[in-house]
């Protein structure tokens, strides 16, 4: 699955919008998430270290691929509705590259991402701030990854739809079930950067209980302004 250059992202839009090799470019994105999402995880576990780099590595491409395969059924169904036709093994295919391209641009912030953990104070108690700014950080990440995928959604939805105000419509559904279910899921999935109030844990016993926007509203955001 080629995403480097102009010319062969132009190829894979068009082969996507012919409906070729869609088994194999799905497979390829499931590949890439593995080792994309898997290396920009590991720095995520990082800060707490031990067994949280391991499973931060394991679960953040597991939120890219359970958030593919959760939405496609909604997408396909939603872009019928709107008047785009495609096949549903397009609209498969067409969901875990999205995401295998925001894969591929977190690889490429690993660095970033690492520079500020080695920076970070190590955890204890008292690194609460710390730890809600490297929440905040890697959310800001991964989003503007998330970004990536979203452009090349964009391009191939207009060459499917042949109209742009269908391909927005379509556009504008897929790109919030991407953004509601990825956000539920990583939730589901915590800790991925770890905490300095619970101990180390694949999952947490409450997994289900909130959503990840009430956390940050109430959890994150007030403690970053605090003076004390």
């Amino acid at each position: 699955m080629a995403m480097a250059g102009p010319r062969p992202r132009a190829a894979l839009l068009d082969e996507l919008a012919r409906g070729v090799g869609l088994g194999s470019k799905l497979a390829a994105s499931v590949v890439v998430m593995i080792f994309g999402a898997g290396v920009y995880g590991a720095v995520i576990g990082a800060w707490t270290g031990g067994a949280q780099i391991a499973w931060a590595a394991l679960k953040l491409p597991l939120v890219l691929i359970v958030t593919a395969a959760a939405t496609m059924p909604f997408n396909w169904m939603s872009a019928l509705l709107l008047g785009l036709e495609a096949k549903f093994a397009q609209v498969a295919a067409l969901s875990f590259l999205v995401l295998a391209a925001a894969a591929v641009v977190l690889a490429s912030l690993t660095p970033i991402a690492w520079l500020f953990t080695v920076s970070a104070p190590l955890p204890s108690l008292d690194a609460r701030l710390t730890h809600n700014v490297l929440y905040l950080l890697h959310t800001l990440l991964v989003g503007s990854a998330g970004l990536a995928g979203m452009a090349m959604l964009w391009r191939t939805l207009e060459r499917l739809a042949g109209d742009r105000w269908r391909a927005r419509r379509v556009f504008g559904i897929w790109v919030l079930a991407f953004a509601l279910v990825g956000g539920e899921v990583a939730w589901a999935l915590r800790p991925f950067v770890g905490s300095v109030f619970y101990p180390e844990a694949f999952l947490r016993s409450d997994a289900l209980d909130g959503n990840v926007y009430e956390f940050i509203w109430n959890d994150i955001l007030p403690y970053l302004f605090e003076t004390d």
